[in-house]
């Protein structure tokens, strides 16, 4: 029998604890859903390193072989390079087997689909449809074909950057083998105790650092929009307001959008925009269709350093004009609970500027703050920014006591 707890289906894709929350048999018939729900054509599919990744990515492909799906199994990769092969490939889709930033004992499934010449993500209420939905019926043996796609997305990283290559990247990278695999075909690194990069467990988000200090994403992404003069821009509710500041004083067109993949990767479609950024350090870029590409994030801030001669910190101390709280996590029983508490911050400000775009952001001329419910765990999650650090602390009190 199949193991399946229906809460594995997340807004952004399937994730849940294997063995717990689902099993093998689950892996299996879900390829042969999503592959019979694709119809004819390419299926790309590939997995993180974590433990369990190998043998739920090869019960994904018996399903899909057993529908007659022509699948190309691409290995280890990162996610940006599935969602890259799944492009260039000419596939009708793909999943790929992560649970992104998850334990090592959770792992899940990304899906993206074709629809004419868009690609896009795959939410978590779609999928438990085509799973509920659509049936598996044998229409015959598919085929599987083995590709390295590295080669191939470590040259449209260089492309899209204007890389030259053969230079040597003087910094400290901890990433999965895959990001290092097309780094390391860009340049070889040389350890550096200044700069540094970190990625997550499916290579999807980049964290910089200088001295051991994190920068901030949204400093990130203002740095090279004003260094690059990229635009127009997306980026989530979070940013600092020091980031729109500076971008209407240089009349740099932007738009705001909810957290998540699933809906900037849209917004920066409809938008033609050169560069999308999230807090938590996902930069989405043009060149790629809208989805995240942490290498060509990683060789712009460097050459940006290179050229200016100064650190990554000294960069960005103009933006260091306000004081901003960390992403502050508030457990929370289920979504009924978490509501209740945004409501009781709603009607504590009542007489502030207001939104609902992505949970409830408060603004105030002096402090504004951002509390919503995470898509992912079961928690709030809670930013604060003001003009002053006694006025941060104040407030991150005064918000996390009616929340808490």
């Amino acid at each position: 029998m199949t193991k399946m707890n229906p809460e594995i289906f997340r807004a952004y894709d399937i994730r849940g604890e294997y063995g717990v929350d689902f099993d093998m048999a689950f892996a299996q018939l879900f390829g042969s859903k999503i592959s019979a729900w694709l119809k004819a054509g390419i299926l790309v599919v590939g997995r993180d390193a974590r433990p369990s990744s190998d043998e739920l990515g090869y019960a994904l492909i018996d399903g899909a072989v057993h529908t007659g799906a022509r699948v190309v199994d691409i290995g280890a990769v990162s996610t940006p390079q599935f969602v890259w092969a799944v492009r260039s490939l000419g596939a009708v889709g793909g999943i790929m087997v992560t649970a992104s930033h998850n334990p090592e004992q959770a792992n899940g499934f990304k899906v993206i689909a074709r629809h004419g010449d868009v690609f896009e993500v795959v939410g978590g209420h779609t999928l438990r449809q085509v799973y509920d939905s659509h049936d598996h019926v044998h229409r015959g043996n598919g085929v599987i074909d083995y590709q390295d796609i590295v080669p191939g997305y470590a040259d449209a990283v260089a492309y899209a950057a204007r890389w030259q290559g053969g230079s040597e990247l003087r910094l400290s990278l901890d990433a999965p083998e895959s990001v290092r695999r097309v780094v390391e075909r860009l340049g070889p690194i040389a350890p550096d105790h200044g700069l540094a990069a970190r990625c997550d467990a499916d290579g999807d988000r980049i964290l910089f650092y200088d001295d051991g200090a994190e920068i901030p994403a949204d400093f990130i992404v203002l740095l090279l929009a004003e260094q690059l003069g990229l635009h127009p821009l997306v980026f989530d509710g979070r940013f600092s307001r020091t980031v729109r500041e500076r971008l209407d004083v240089r009349s740099v067109s932007y738009f705001v959008s909810r957290v998540g993949r699933l809906y900037l990767s849209l917004v920066m479609r409809h938008t033609g925009a050169a560069l999308g950024g999230e807090l938590s350090g996902h930069y989405y870029w043009r060149e790629f269709g809208g989805m995240e590409c942490p290498e060509l994030t990683l060789l712009r801030v460097y050459d940006i350093l290179q050229k200016s001669g100064h650190s990554l910190a000294e960069l960005v101390v103009p933006y260091h004009v306000r004081a901003k709280s960390e992403e502050i996590s508030i457990p929370v029983r289920d979504a009924k609970d978490a509501d209740r508490r945004i409501h009781a911050v709603a009607t504590h400000f009542a007489d502030s500027t207001l939104s609902r775009l992505d949970g409830l952001t408060v603004e105030y001329p002096e402090w504004w703050c951002n509390v919503r419910r995470s898509n992912t765990e079961p928690v709030l999650r809670l930013v604060v920014e003001a003009r002053t650090k006694n006025l941060l602390d104040q407030m991150v009190a005064e918000v996390e006591a009616l929340l808490r």
